[in-house]
Formats: structure tokens, sequence, C-alpha cells
């Protein structure tokens, strides 16, 4: 069931319209609420996947990721209320530097909370898989999601995963920008 994120709908829905089968205008009413509850939640998604397409376009190394709570309250001091609004993860933006990936929280999360550098020769390896439209931690999306696995030594709780919509080249520029430290190191 892992990645049909439809079914979770499909039970919600069932015992609410089966009730109102014969009765036209209350299941027009019914889909009425689902669109409404459903639709912004896959405009915030599309759009998302929008803007993070314009800025790979625009050369930026930046991606709008999320970091699992669990691994986000290991990196910030985080409060009670982050469960609340954020138990599918804590939106944040992964940016690439000179001297490492950037994790920086993003809004809705408050500002507060310094930007944290996770060092180029620091991740052991990179890599992304695609996980559907459900993490193993409770995300769920209407457009699929990739995770991204930063392998860090001595890692406590084990990788450092971020998901996105859209994660074009951030496995490539994590991999360059290993390589021309290494070699610049060298010489």
């Amino acid at each position: 069931m892992r990645g049909r994120g439809w079914w979770l709908f499909l039970a919600a829905a069932v015992p609410v319209g089966l009730p109102l089968l014969g009765r036209w205008w209350a299941g027009l009413a019914f889909a009425g609420l689902a669109a409404a509850a459903i639709g912004p939640l896959f405009l915030a998604q599309w759009w998302a996947r929008r803007r993070q397409r314009a800025l790979l376009a625009s050369g930026a190394e930046r991606w709008l990721c999320h970091v699992p709570l669990h691994r986000a309250a290991l990196i910030w001091e985080l409060g009670a209320g982050f469960a609340l609004l954020f138990g599918g993860g804590v939106p944040v933006y992964a940016e690439a530097g000179p001297g490492g990936l950037t994790l920086r929280l993003r809004r809705p999360a408050p500002s507060r909370h310094p930007p944290v550098v996770v060092l180029w020769r620091d991740i052991a390896a990179v890599r992304a898989a695609p996980a559907g439209r459900l993490t193993d931690w409770g995300r769920v999306a209407l457009l699929p999601l990739t995770v991204i696995s930063l392998d860090l030594p001595d890692d406590i709780g084990g990788p450092l995963i971020l998901t996105a919509h859209e994660a074009g080249g951030l496995v490539e520029s994590v991999t360059a920008h290993k390589i021309s430290e290494t070699t610049g190191h060298r010489g």
C-alpha cells in the first residue's frame, strides 16, 4: 500500500458517502466539500514543484525540502508545537554553498532557528529514491515525493533525510561539490 495515498481518501469517503447514495444534492455537496479540502493541498504542492523547477532553471542550487521531525529535532531545538504543525516533516531550504549544504527552516516555521551547514567532507554518501506519495515517517502528498539520504559519519539515528517534490540535481550537486573539494585539497 506504500505510495498509494488514494486509499486514505477512500477509507474516509466510503462511510460518509454511502448514506448519501440516492440523494444527489447531498452527494454533490459531499463531492464539493471533498474538492474544497483536497484542492488547496494539491495546488500548494503543484505550486511548490513549479517554484522548484523555476529555481533550478535559473541556475540556483536551492531546493524546497522537508526533514522528518525526529531528525529536525536533533538539528534544532524545537518546541512541542512543531509536532502538531509539522508531524510529516519540517519545511527547509537546502542550499549548496562553497562550504557545504546549508539547511534553513522556511515558513511557516519560525525564523529564530539558525541555519545549519552540513560540510561537504562530512557527507560520506548521497542517494535518492522515489517515495511515492507516503513516507515512512508520515508525510502524505498528492504529488510523488523523492527521498534524498545523506550518510554522515557517526550519525545518530541513521542518515539525514530530505524529501522533495522536485529533487532534480540535488544528488548531482552534492556529488560534484564533494569531488571538487577532494580534488581541491589534493592540489
